[in-house]
This record gives C-alpha cells, structure tokens and sequence, in this order.
C-alpha cells in the first residue's frame, strides 16, 4: 500500500487517512476453562476506514493474531472492499489462543466474551465481523446471539459467514473459490486461451482450493497436483479432485489413496504416474497456472525464479512477498492479486447483510449471478488500471481501492 501511496502523489492529509487505522480497540477475555482455572486472552478489533461504509472484516482466533497482524489485514480488507466496490469499509478482529486446545464450551465462551467486550463498536452499521482463521459459522451464530442479547434486539446483520438456518446466505461457502473462478475465466477469454490445454497446480485443499479444483476440473482444466499441510500428489496427466476429495475425507489426506504418514505405496504410485510432492514442490511444477490458497508469505525471492508458472491467482491471503513480486514483474509473470482474487467471500457477505436487512433470502442463482457481476466489474477496473498506468495488476489493484477511498472521503469532507 505504501508504495501505491507514494506513487499517486497524495497531499500529506490524505498520506495521513492511510497510514493508521480510525481506531483500535484491546481488550483482554477471562476465560474460565471447564477445569476450573482462569485464563486472559489479548483481544483486537481494529477499524481502519469506514469511509464508504460500515467496517467490514474477519476475527480470527489464533496464536499470533497480536495488533500489528491485525492492522495489516485491516487496511487490506479497506481495500479489498474498495476494489469490488461494494458499501464496506474494512477492519479486522483477533483473539490470540489456540481454538485447538480449547474444548467446544471453552471456544463459545471466548466468542461470547468477544461480542460483550466490543459491542459498543459493532453493529449492522457500525462494524460487521465475519469468519476468518479457526471461526466458523457456529462461532458466528454464538456470537450474533451474545450481541442480540447483549442488546435486546434482533440483528441478522450484525455478523456474516452464520449457517444458513440462522440467518446465512447461500453460496457463501463457494464464494471466495467461485469469485476467483469467475476471473481466472475471463481472464484466458481475453488472453484467448482454451482451458483444455492449460494445467494449474492447487496449493492448499481447504475450502477454497477444494472448491477451486472442483470448478476448474469441471471447466475442463486439467488440474496436476494439489496439496494440503501434510504434502500432495503430483501427475502430469491430471488428477481428479472428486478422488482426492473422497480419499482426504477417509485419511484426513490429499495423498491419502496413495500414503499412510510418510510411507507410500511406491509401486501403486508408479502404475498411476502420480509423485508424493512437498508444499514446496508444488510451487515450482511445470503449469501454466499457479494458486496458492492456504498460507502467507510462500512465494519469495528463494523460491520466486523458479516458478515455471506464467498466471499466479492468489487465493490465500498474502502468499506473495513483495521481493517475489518483482522477480515476477521481470519474468511477465501474471498476479492477480489477493484483495481482488479472493474478494468473493466478502462480497457473498455484502449479500448475506443485505439479506439481514431486508428479510429477504436469495437463492443460490442470484449469489451466484450478483457475485459474478460484482466480481468481473472489479477485474475489469483492475485491468483497466493496469495497462492504463503500465503496472502489476496488485500495483493497479491497490490504486484502484485506495482512488474509491479517497474519493468517499472527500464526499464526506475529510479532505
């Protein structure tokens, strides 16, 4: 973002609206565990702008989730939502614990702490949290609950990302793959490139790279390998994700048909043409489309030149270091970059609000007609950007989100 906002030559007021957040809430949660004892768990929530809209971003519960990490995904979520134009501003909300050694009742209490330890600065139109690492819709449900009791009102737009029997929206756990989907397909349109001849390489087989391989094996993609935290499969003549679906499902493993830990059946492996690869591995195979989509910061000068890959769509948030970056300007390697590749969850999440505000349910054709709209029109005015001013599609990304912002602001009068 610095670097974006030196280069559009902003007044030094204007330099100022990006460089710290509107606000920054801490709290710390008293927990008491179900064996008696007490522990204090650091809590953020961090407003970066609200300019064009109510605040709008994530709370994940992890370890490391400590101010500064919050504050960058913050000013991200500003502008991820400014890219795709919808009504938000961003913010970003953080517990640092470890959900996995909590129990059920453990976690529910720290989502309900959550909500009463920042009620006063959320709200259908003040600040709407969603899912974000280790949340999920159950958490989101105990914590739409905590508010409205906390508040004696109804409030189906408080929170996004809820199951869909209490106030959900459908198609929201596609939408971040489905959003990505939607570009990578009109991106090989105007490049003019048939799908049947291309092969992409999956890093991650969570919910948006399961769903990714599913899409583009459907689309006639052919999808080589994919990988999940314990490692992946590799085969030039392309896997079936349906297969590797079922098999992680079994095993709790991509390479589970093949592997039981680190020991494979080398024999069946070689009958099926299919290789046991590394997270690392993966980033470097011979395809024409890359995807990251589970960790941060995996793309780097190290390992950036020997990416054989000419198009990077950036799933997971964040995977590309900002050295990687220019190795990839020098190489005409395509990015496109997290705040629009994966921007379908939280414009799903602008409907799921709408929804709650309205009382009305959408059905799963009008998500998915709307999140095409909203997410091709974003592509569209990256694009335009980037071979108007002749940069990156994150450079064009970035001027894009922050031109929008900029331009509320001085609606409004901050300027």
């Amino acid at each position: 973002m610095h670097i974006v906002v030196k280069k559009l030559q902003l007044t030094d007021a204007e330099k100022a609206l990006f460089e710290e957040p509107q606000f920054i809430h801490k709290k710390s949660l008293k927990i008491k565990k179900e064996d008696g004892s007490t522990i204090e768990l650091p809590a953020f929530r961090v407003q970066f702008n609200n300019a064009r809209g109510p605040f709008k971003g994530g709370i994940r519960f992890h370890p490391l989730a400590d101010e500064d990490e919050v504050k960058a995904l913050a000013a991200l979520m500003a502008i991820k939502t400014a890219v795709v134009n919808i009504p938000f501003g961003g913010g970003k909300g953080g517990v640092q614990c470890n959900p996995k050694e909590l129990t059920k009742a453990e976690v529910q209490k720290v989502a309900r702490a959550y909500i009463r330890a920042f009620q006063d600065h959320i709200g259908p139109d003040i600040d709407c949290p969603a899912p974000d690492v280790n949340t999920t819709p159950a958490i989101m449900a105990w914590m739409r609950d905590e508010y409205e009791k906390q508040t004696k009102s109804y409030s189906p737009a408080v929170i996004t990302g809820k199951p869909l029997a209490f106030g959900g929206s459908l198609g929201r756990d596609t939408a971040t793959a489905r959003g990505g989907f939607f570009i990578l397909q009109e991106m090989m349109d105007r490049e003019a490139l048939d799908p049947e001849e291309l092969t992409v390489a999956i890093q991650g087989f969570g919910n948006a790279g399961a769903h990714m391989a599913h899409y583009l094996h459907n689309a006639g993609y052919t999808v080589v390998a994919v990988s999940d935290s314990q490692g992946g499969v590799y085969s030039p003549e392309g896997i079936d994700p349906v297969r590797i679906q079922k098999y992680k499902g079994k095993t709790g493993s991509v390479a589970g048909e093949y592997c039981e830990g680190s020991v494979c059946d080398i024999g069946r492996m070689k009958m099926d043409n299919v290789q046991h690869i590394t997270n690392e591995e993966i980033l470097e195979l011979p395809c024409d489309i890359l995807i990251p989509a589970a960790l941060d910061n995996v793309i780097t000068a190290d390992n950036a030149k020997n990416i054989k890959a000419k198009y990077i769509l950036e799933l997971a948030n964040g995977p590309t270091t900002p050295e990687a970056d220019a190795i990839f300007e020098t190489m005409n390697v395509r990015v496109i970059p997290d705040v629009l590749a994966n921007a379908g969850g939280v414009t799903v999440s602008y409907f799921e609000w709408t929804q709650g505000r309205s009382g009305e349910q959408w059905t799963k054709e009008q998500v998915d007609s709307e999140l095409k709209r909203v997410i091709l029109e974003g592509y569209k005015a990256v694009r335009r950007e980037a071979r108007r001013e002749k940069v990156s599609y994150r450079h064009a990304a970035f001027s894009v989100g922050i031109k929008r912002m900029l331009e509320a602001m001085k609606v409004r009068g901050w300027l």
